[in-house]
């Protein structure tokens, strides 16, 4: 693979701005070797190639003075991490009784600070991940610049690379030789074998250990997501065919349509998950940091479609065997759907390390804090997840009211094939928004800063709470009156409904998105930058006020009999889901973009705060490790001078 687009593959997207700007420079020798003029008029050759030297190499020197800049402020950020782990860990050995050897010497044991060896076992495992990501900053631009600089020889004589690398790149702190990092990264490995995994190395280096970056997804994942998909898609074909069936038997139609809507909702956004991960991968936004997973063991696309098509098949095939059931020798065909409720249960609560087991172990551990979102702290996957659980409100009312079915079938009552809501329902409907309203309180609450826009958002969950309970008080009382709008409670939730819309997009467009940041120029109504096509953001803007307002005409074509109601939530629970899959291309690239303003490119663990005497430590060791790093570094320039 050409240097080039291993760079590309290979770089931290968060840090995207700080690297070489190696196919910005590569043009520029292309071009001037495009309008170089003949080699046979030397004086006018000679010239051109000295002027286009100067140019590139003093452009080179800056840029090398930028790269080196941030390389050394993330390796002040490393030294200082470096030096309170040590500290921490001398807290850890001291209640252990043990005497921290190499870890910073001379020091005695101090025991009068808690252990928390679980955090510092994880703060390592990301401080090491962090270390390698610098040491792939640091090899691709000192290889790109010296690429560069060869390049430019090749071309233009006589040759001045290689006093230029010699001069900057192997003076600069980037420079390959006499690498601190290199000893830091080996230092943490010791003193993670050593003192958390009990002097097992092999232990240790799993837990450590990165996966290589670039790596290809393994054959037989692709093979078996291939294969699922295959089958799903033929089986899907052959329901929709064997659905027309049922047109001529509306009652059969009917019992279909209410006991497959919640599996085939949950099927469809399961896609469109996988959709939102392979685009979010293919444009660089990092999901695993944004979401806080393990980056030695990532979900990726490949492994959710399996997942996907897996329920999607099964989905399919007894959807076959309800239509077909008398073809199959089956006297009763009502315990098939039975199969959609069941199998994501066991897929996601399987104790068995099959199946995306972390993914679902993720999952069970963010459903675990939504449900205890006011007394527990909030991440973004957190109100992420109870936010894609809005948009399947629908769904959950599908499955509740599949169970209900069953029970009530179960002991042959005489309501079994009544679908009307029950008191559950309502419930059910307010139980996301309150999930998220209290998240939202819970942030605020947490924050020392106290910012006002959580209790905005706040807001934008209780308005929704709002409208379903008005709406349900408005559906329990519509048989009072002759006509929809004769009942006052019609009114009182268009009103409701509107004032909650237009502050759910307003937030949605300007905060989620991060939109109408600028006015006028190249990106009206959008902003400076952007990581997607630009006509997608337009695309978004107009899908998500369309599909927020849909309501209006679920309402219009109830009020006038034109589609049953049970038809009209089918369809706007369908354009929910398509628009919570637009959304979160956009929710995850604002907080993508905000990493990447603050550099951020691995998981902050917060251990606990040093006090005044941990600081002199912590200032101590960072001195000592400087001092070291630029000891070295004059060897090492003492050494080239006698050579």
């Amino acid at each position: 693979m050409k240097f080039g687009k291993t760079f590309e593959s290979h770089l931290t997207s968060e840090w995207r701005q700080q690297y070489i700007n190696y196919v910005e420079l590569k043009a520029m020798i292309r071009t001037a070797v495009e309008n170089a003029p003949d080699s046979r008029n030397k004086s006018v050759y000679e010239i051109y190639c000295l002027d286009f030297k100067d140019e590139f190499f003093t452009r080179l020197t800056a840029e090398l003075k930028r790269v080196n800049e941030f390389f050394e402020y993330k390796m002040a950020e490393a030294r200082r991490k470096h030096a309170t782990f040590k500290v921490k860990l001398l807290y850890m050995t001291a209640h252990r009784g043990e005497k921290p050897a190499g870890v910073i010497p001379g020091l005695p044991p101090l025991a009068d600070q808690p252990r928390n060896v679980r955090k510092l076992e994880r703060a390592y495992s990301e401080f090491y991940f962090s270390l390698v990501l610098l040491n792939n900053f640091q090899q691709l631009n000192y290889t790109g610049f010296y690429r560069l600089s060869e390049k430019c020889d090749k071309y233009f004589k006589p040759p001045t690379g290689v006093r230029w690398i010699r001069t900057y790149l192997d003076t600069a702190s980037i420079s390959l030789d006499g690498d601190e990092l290199r000893d830091m990264i080996i230092d943490v490995e010791n003193i993670y074998t050593q003192y958390i995994a009990q002097g097992d190395r092999a232990k240790a280096m799993e837990k450590l250990r990165v996966p290589p970056l670039g790596q290809s997804t393994s054959p037989g994942y692709v093979f078996s997501a291939g294969v699922l998909l295959g089958l799903f898609l033929v089986s899907a074909v052959v329901c929709v065919i064997s659905a027309f069936t049922m047109v001529n038997d509306p009652e059969q139609f009917s019992t279909f349509t209410r006991l497959y809507r919640g599996p085939f909702s949950l099927m469809l956004y399961s896609f469109c998950l996988v959709g939102n991960v392979y685009v979010w991968q293919s444009v660089g936004i990092n999901h695993v940091l944004i979401f806080e997973l393990n980056p030695r063991n990532q979900t990726v696309p490949v492994k959710l479609l399996s997942t996907a098509s897996f329920y999607g098949y099964i989905c399919t095939l007894s959807m076959l065997m309800f239509i077909h059931y008398k073809e199959f020798g089956v006297k009763d065909s009502l315990y098939f759907p039975l199969i959609g409720l069941l199998l994501p249960l066991v897929l996601l609560v399987n104790p068995i390390p099959i199946l995306n087991y972390p993914a679902r172990m993720w999952i069970l551990n963010c459903f675990g804090r939504i449900l205890a979102a006011p007394f527990r702290y909030v991440t973004f996957a957190d109100f992420w997840l109870a936010d894609q659980m809005n948009s399947m409100v629908q769904c959950m009312v599908d499955f509740y009211q599949l169970i209900r079915f069953y029970i009530r079938y179960s002991f042959n009552t005489g309501n079994t094939f009544d679908f009307e809501p029950d008191f559950v329902v309502p419930v059910l409907r307010c139980l996301p928004a309150w999930f998220r309203l209290a998240q939202c309180l819970k942030r605020y609450w947490d924050s020392q800063a106290k910012p006002i826009s959580y209790l905005v958002n706040a807001f934008t969950y209780g308005s929704t709470l709002i409208v379903v309970i008005i709406s349900t008080v408005q559906m329990e009382t519509n048989h009072k009156y002759d006509q929809l709008f004769e009942n006052p409670w019609t009114w009182g939730y268009i009103i409701s409904a509107f004032v909650s819309t237009i502050y759910c997009t307003s937030w949605d467009i300007l905060q989620d998105y991060g939109l109408f940041k600028v006015w006028k120029g190249r990106n009206m109504f959008l902003r400076e930058r952007l990581v997607y096509p630009k006509s997608f953001y337009y695309f978004a803007i107009i899908a998500d006020i369309s599909i927020r307002f849909v309501w209006l005409v679920e309402l219009y074509l109830v009020s006038n009999n034109l589609v049953l109601p049970y038809n009209c939530k089918t369809l706007s629970s369908i354009c929910e889901i398509a628009r919570r899959f637009i959304w979160n291309f956009l929710r995850l690239e604002n907080e993508h973009l905000y990493n990447c303003g603050n550099y951020r490119a691995t998981r902050d663990i917060f251990i606990s705060a040093l006090s005044s005497r941990d600081e002199l430590l912590v200032n101590s060791l960072v001195d000592e490790s400087r001092r070291n790093s630029l000891a070295s570094r004059r060897e090492l320039r003492l050494d080239d001078r006698t050579h």
